[in-house]
C-alpha cells in the first residue's frame, strides 16, 4: 500500500462500506412491512451489501486503494449492518437475545483488540480467512431469520454461533502475537500516518 493510498478517504471501497450502513434504515422499513412483497426489495438491499462488502476488498487490493480508513470503515460498517439485521431479527423473527448478545460481546472484543494492536503497532491487522467464513455462515443465519425460514434457521443457529466464537478466539490470537511479536511504535509516529 502506498503512502498516497493509506491516507486517502473518499474512494470507490470506502463509499462502498458507507453505503451499506447508509441504507439500513430503508432496509428496516421494508422488512418490517406487513406486505411480503416489500421484502424481496429488502431482499435485494441485502444482496446490494453481500456484494459490495465482497467487492470493496477486491477493489481495495487490485486497485491500490486500500487505506486505513478502509481497514476501519469496513469492519466496523459490516459490524453495523449485522448489529442492525440482528436487532431486526430479534424483535420481529424469533431471534434468541442470548445469541446476538455472544455475538456482540464477542463484536466488542474484536473491536477493542484491533484498537489495542493499532496503538500498539501503528497498523490495523487484515482479516483471516476462519474470520471470513464465519462471517459468511453468518450471514446466512441472518438471512434465513430475515426471511424466517424455519426450521432452517433454528438449526443452523448453534453451530454458526460456535464457528462465530471460534473464528473470534483466532482473531484475539492473532492480535496477541501481533503485540507480542512486533515492536512498539512512538505516538508521534502513529499520528503521522493518521
Amino acid at each position: 500500500m502506498s503512502d498516497q493510498a493509506a491516507g486517502r478517504f473518499l474512494t470507490i471501497p470506502n463509499i462502498l462500506s458507507l453505503s451499506r450502513v447508509a441504507l439500513l434504515p430503508l432496509w428496516w422499513f421494508l422488512m418490517s412491512a406487513p406486505d411480503r412483497a416489500l421484502w424481496w426489495w429488502g431482499g435485494a438491499l441485502m444482496a446490494y451489501g453481500i456484494l459490495s462488502d465482497a467487492m470493496d476488498g477486491y477493489i481495495a487490493r487490485r486497485f491500490n486503494q486500500v487505506t486505513e480508513w478502509g481497514k476501519v470503515f469496513d469492519p466496523v460498517g459490516d459490524k453495523a449492518v449485522v448489529a442492525v439485521i440482528g436487532i431486526f431479527c430479534v424483535t420481529h423473527r424469533g431471534f434468541p437475545l442470548a445469541a446476538l448478545v455472544i455475538a456482540f460481546a464477542r463484536d466488542l472484543g474484536l473491536i477493542i483488540a484491533g484498537w489495542v494492536a493499532y496503538r500498539r503497532v501503528g497498523h490495523i491487522p487484515m482479516s483471516m480467512n476462519l474470520g471470513r467464513y464465519a462471517a459468511l455462515i453468518w450471514g446466512v443465519l441472518l438471512v434465513l431469520y430475515v426471511f424466517d425460514w424455519q426450521p432452517y434457521a433454528r438449526v443452523l443457529l448453534w453451530p454458526a454461533m460456535a464457528l462465530y466464537l471460534a473464528a473470534g478466539v483466532g482473531y484475539y490470537v492473532k492480535r496477541r502475537q501481533i503485540l507480542q511479536l512486533a515492536p512498539r511504535v512512538p505516538r508521534h509516529a502513529r499520528l503521522k500516518s493518521d
